[in-house]
């Protein structure tokens, strides 16, 4: 929760700490494409908070504005959120020559498309989004040392788990630009997955034998919120055309 309340402070401070003549009311050429690239920090809700408490991840958003007076678009965005990663060392050889590790690894990846509202075209960007399409809740067991040394092939990953269903995802934030194409985004967004079935640190078994079970399996409601930390790249309209030679 700390790091959460310092990603909403920084959201407030960082408009304020800009100096002035960043922030007066020019508007810049509108927008064409819009790109987000942010790292996530995630709080699960409910009983999936409780279970699974936060998560790391990456988002991007990717925005069209086909109209060059209005401030609405499209927007497609995918999302990868590790909330559960657990490390198990084991002997590679008998006897125990080599050591390497199992790693379980839980995870949502989710991806939509929706409506983006980009309130102002300024230095200073607050905006609105929506999106809807399918997520996976999954777990998976692979070793770290294979996969390290450049080999591939299910050795390295395996699943054990796949949820799909449907999700919503809808937030905002604000970009701070600092020059037309470039500048900081730093955003918000409630993800609504509904009842999933879903594991967490501790549920798949791995035992001496070389078996590996599932121990447990939850069932709940598997909603979260996610704070976000990155980049944007904008591409306004006319410009590739205004720097081409012909």
């Amino acid at each position: 929760m700390r790091a959460i309340a310092t990603v909403l402070g920084l959201c407030i401070l960082i408009p304020w700490a800009s100096p002035v003549e960043a922030q007066d009311d020019r508007e810049w050429n509108p927008r064409l494409l819009g790109i987000d690239a942010s790292f996530m920090l995630s709080e699960g809700l409910g009983r999936f908070g409780e279970l699974s408490g936060g998560g790391l991840g990456f988002t991007s958003g990717i925005t069209w504005m086909p109209s060059q007076t209005g401030n609405f678009g499209a927007r497609f965005d995918l999302s990868l959120n590790i909330y559960d990663r657990a490390h198990h060392p084991t002997c590679l050889t008998t006897p125990c020559w080599m050591k390497g590790d199992i790693v379980t690894t839980n995870g949502i990846f989710q991806f939509g498309v929706g409506p983006e509202w980009t309130i102002s075209r300024g230095p200073i960007q607050p905006y609105l989004f929506a999106t809807v399409g399918p997520s996976v809740f999954y777990t998976s067991l692979g070793m770290d040392w294979l996969c390290n040394e450049g080999n591939s092939g299910d050795y390295c990953s395996e699943n054990y788990h796949n949820d799909w269903g449907i999700a919503a995802r809808t937030g905002g934030g604000l970009r701070y630009h600092f020059s037309e194409i470039i500048g900081l985004n730093l955003g918000f967004a409630y993800q609504y997955h509904g009842t999933r079935k879903y594991m967490v640190k501790g549920d798949l078994g791995l035992y001496e034998d070389g078996t590996v079970k599932i121990d447990n399996m939850r069932h709940s409601r598997a909603d979260n919120l996610s704070f976000e930390v990155g980049m944007h790249f904008n591409i306004p309209h006319g410009y590739a055309r205004e720097r081409l030679p012909f």
